[in-house]
């Protein structure tokens, strides 16, 4: 059927005709078991119900599927146990690559895979010091740009809204935005949050509003953490943007359909995905390589949830 064995042309014919009744296809996996090469790619991402990883998830088939391979998909859960059991069992079907979001940064995967000899590449979640390609957004470039906007509409008094400490993301962004009105002779107050989910963006507004000192501005560090402090001010009488302005990232899609919807810093998530497929790919033909580090930059999105003081 591929054309390599020593078939005879009236054989091969019939085998075809048969191929074409049954409407067969090869099995992929069995086809990778046997010659460790059946053009099947990993991804793991900490959590697929999450917007964010989602657009990942779409971006990362797409991009595979034009270049012949098929994808596996590996749901960590944001547990390290999890994690460990994802990356067992893609290794267990012969995988000629992964491409992996870790769940933190104590995570061992990205080391487990090339200590192995697996092609690996690190997308979002990803450590400069770690000797692996990756592809990221400039986080802190991120936390800057939203200060600056923030900043350019009178805002002063501003907070932030912080994703979980032991994900570096998560430090950078917050550092970005802070050391850029430290420039400015400002200080930033901020909550730090379990995870980038929704529920905790309630909680963490509610600490703000509680603990922290006065604010015209709010920057979260996920649409999904603006999405819940909105929800949440909105149910304790705070105007947005009125009194309040607010600010997200990622720039999922419900971003735009919440009211007002949200402004918010967008991730190039296309041109992420493709990237870090291209990258897989190139270094499972050649092992030999240099690392690759790529580093993306954010844009700026302008909605309504940002006014003018």
């Amino acid at each position: 059927m591929r054309g390599t064995g020593p078939v005879d042309d009236a054989t091969r014919r019939k085998v075809l005709e048969a191929v074409e009744i049954l409407g067969y296809k090869p099995n992929l996996l069995a086809r990778g078991l046997r010659t460790r090469s059946g053009k099947l790619l990993g991804l793991m991402v900490p959590e697929i119900l999450h917007e964010t990883f989602a657009t990942f998830i779409c971006h990362v088939e797409e991009a595979c599927m034009v270049r012949g391979f098929t994808m596996i998909l590996g749901n960590t859960r944001e547990d390290p146990a999890v994690e460990e059991r994802v990356l067992e069992n893609l290794l267990g079907l012969n995988v000629d690559g992964i491409i992996i979001s870790q769940v933190s940064d104590t995570s061992s995967a990205l080391k487990t895979f090339r200590d192995r000899g697996i092609p690996v590449v690190g997308i979002d979640r990803a450590l400069q010091e770690e000797e692996v390609d990756h592809v990221i957004v400039d986080n802190c470039e991120a936390g800057e740009m939203a200060a600056k906007y923030l900043y350019s509409m009178g805002h002063r008094a501003v907070a932030c809204l912080q994703g979980p400490t032991p994900v570096r993301l998560s430090r950078e962004r917050f550092e970005g935005f802070r050391n850029f009105y430290r420039t400015k002779g400002l200080e930033v107050d901020s909550v730090v949050g379990d995870d980038f989910g929704y529920e905790t963006g309630i909680v963490a507004v509610r600490s703000l509003l509680e603990h922290c000192r006065e604010f015209t501005g709010l920057w979260a560090e996920s649409d999904h953490l603006a999405i819940g402090a909105m929800h949440e001010l909105k149910r304790l009488g705070v105007q947005i943007p009125q009194q309040v302005s607010l600010m997200g990232m990622d720039d999922i899609k419900t971003s735009s359909m919440i009211f007002p919807s949200l402004t918010t810093i967008q991730q190039p998530y296309k041109e992420l995905c493709e990237k870090a497929v291209e990258l897989l790919i190139e270094r499972m033909a050649d092992p030999g390589l240099p690392i690759r580090k790529v580093v993306m930059s954010p844009s700026l999105v302008i909605r309504d949830t940002v006014q003018r003081i």
